[in-house]
């Protein structure tokens, strides 16, 4: 360790020597800006909240809810199965550019007289990243189907998913044909 302070090259930042340096580097007190709207503070009254919850309460009378209808649109429950066909479609895998029904991940989908949906499908490995969402997001979709009553998700690993099991489609997306 060096003792001379001459030869020293190291800022001493707790150095009390401060008129050394000029005044204009020398750091400020600021004063922190206070957001308020009306003379309250967001935190006292909540203001920017209550704001939101109205427009949101505008919104809901402005726009009616869908109500789900008890009978399909479609004619019938086949009709019913390519409307979730269809839905089953916008869904992609996200490590491959394909839907999920092209990548063969979807085994059955059965619709019943009551219009209660079962679905049977895998994924492409059992330690797929979205192994916990994939499963609910299929859910979710069917469920938004009109027509649809219920939908049970059943996720099998047997039998295996395999290339093979892409469509034609999926292949020419891929590249594999």
């Amino acid at each position: 360790m060096i003792d001379n302070k001459e030869t020293r090259d190291i800022l001493d930042v707790n150095a009390s020597d401060a008129r050394d340096y000029p005044e204009e580097n020398m750091p400020t007190k600021a004063e922190r800006p206070v957001v308020t709207s009306a003379g309250v503070s967001p935190q006292e009254g909540g203001y920017f909240l209550n704001k939101f919850l109205e427009k949101a309460e505008e919104s809901d009378e402005a726009t009616p809810q869908p109500i789900k209808a008890d009978v399909p649109p479609a004619d019938s429950v086949d009709g019913l199965k390519d409307n979730i066909i269809t839905a089953l479609q916008e869904i992609y895998d996200p490590e491959i550019p394909v839907n999920i029904y092209e990548l063969g991940l979807i085994y059955d989908v059965d619709v019943a007289e009551d219009y209660s949906v079962d679905i049977r499908m895998t994924l492409t490995t059992p330690h797929c990243p979205v192994a916990e969402t994939m499963p609910g997001e299929v859910e979710m979709r069917v469920a938004a189907v009109e027509g649809v009553k219920s939908v049970e998700v059943q996720l099998v690993w047997e039998p295996a998913w395999d290339m093979n099991k892409m469509s034609d489609e999926a292949r020419l997306e891929l590249g594999l044909l």
